[in-house]
């Protein structure tokens, strides 16, 4: 006899929906697509004629799509301030589901659903991406295996191309702080943020930061010749951080990199050796441990062991079917990377260091 497939509906068809989540259901012998949802009729049209879906089986309004007998469970590839309100339909009617990042566009909405998750103990997660890369999770190894020492530095880059004024980007609603809650920082310092938090495994205790916007209008989508609105995003974040072990990390994210594509670094410094995570075109690894390469001062690119490979739906199909549901982040682990992002924008508006009090 078969085994059930977990019937998935998708909220939003842009395309994170189309290039990540949708192709991660039809991967798996675990789900199958069957409901889409979205507010914009051209979008939802497109998608369902792309993917078979049927008329019935589609949705505006998201709270019909979660009502409908006939999906299991959901994910969420909405605009940030509909994370929260769109997770907590899902929770009131047992839904499990899965939500891109950032969580939400403050901490106090956040801590709304991180609560609620907890109080059903529904199978959950927040889509942080890059923790599926195999090069980020043998990087955890190598810091958990105790390799590097005493970790004393973590240094950061995220970087993109696509918001620079020559490319002549609309105000789409990445650039608006009530849908986005910030601009880059959000966008790309959210998963640097808990990309490090993952493969240290440390919380950050204060933050001190500088973010700025270049492009402070931009064109409006359909509107008149000439017409622009206001940006009242970032466009960089550049922020240090101090983690619950003494370690000194520094972040630097952008959305205007000439050249860049998608853009990381993460290089990682104990007393014993040293790491570099680096992802654009591929990912890789490369390391200083041995008495030759730290003699030379010299990286030597390793390759990555098999067992690394990792997908992010099947992840979460895992954790709906009870199974292991390493390396898939959690709603809590969502609100905490709120938290620090909502401590990086006050440090950025207030010039101060701002310091992370203890979370309940």
């Amino acid at each position: 006899m078969a085994k059930k497939k977990i019937r998935m509906g998708v909220v939003g068809t842009g395309g994170i929906a189309r290039g990540s989540h949708i192709p991660g259901i039809q991967r798996s012998p675990d789900a199958e697509l069957v409901a889409l949802c979205d507010i914009v009729p051209e979008k939802l049209k497109s998608a369902a004629e792309t993917y078979s879906i049927e008329d019935a089986y589609c949705f505006k309004n998201y709270r019909d799509l979660i009502k409908c007998p006939d999906v299991d469970a959901i994910t969420i590839c909405t605009p940030n301030d509909s994370h929260v309100p769109i997770a907590l339909e899902a929770v009131a009617h047992n839904k499990p589901f899965a939500v891109e990042k950032p969580i939400s566009t403050n901490a106090r909405s956040a801590k709304k659903l991180a609560d609620a998750v907890a109080a059903a103990s529904l199978p959950s997660m927040i889509c942080f991406s890059y923790r599926f890369r195999s090069s980020a999770m043998y990087a955890k190894d190598f810091v958990s295996s105790g390799k590097l020492g005493k970790l004393r530095h973590v240094y950061t880059r995220y970087t993109q191309a696509w918001a620079n004024p020559e490319n002549n980007t609309p105000l789409v609603w990445r650039f608006n702080e009530k849908m986005s809650g910030s601009g880059a920082l959000g966008d790309l310092g959210s998963h640097m943020l808990d990309l490090v938090r993952f493969i240290i495994d440390e919380e950050y205790i204060d933050f001190t930061a500088m973010n700025g916007t270049f492009t402070r209008e931009r064109s409006v989508i359909n509107g008149k010749p000439g017409e622009t609105g206001v940006v009242d995003v970032d466009d960089y974040s550049h922020f240090f951080a101090t983690t619950s072990g003494g370690i000194a990390t520094s972040f630097e994210i952008s959305r205007n990199c000439t050249g860049r594509g998608n853009y990381q670094r993460i290089e990682i410094y104990g007393d014993k050796g040293a790491i570099v995570y680096e992802a654009e075109h591929e990912d890789s690894l490369s390391v200083c441990l041995e008495p030759d390469q730290l003699n030379r001062k010299r990286f030597d690119r390793i390759p990555i062991p098999v067992k690394y490979k990792a997908d992010q739906m099947q992840t979460f199909f895992n954790m709906v079917k009870g199974r292991k549901s390493f390396p898939g982040a959690t709603i809590a682990d969502g609100y905490m990377n709120q938290v620090y992002l909502d401590a990086v924008k006050r440090s950025a508006k207030s010039g101060k260091i701002v310091r992370i009090q203890a979370q309940s």
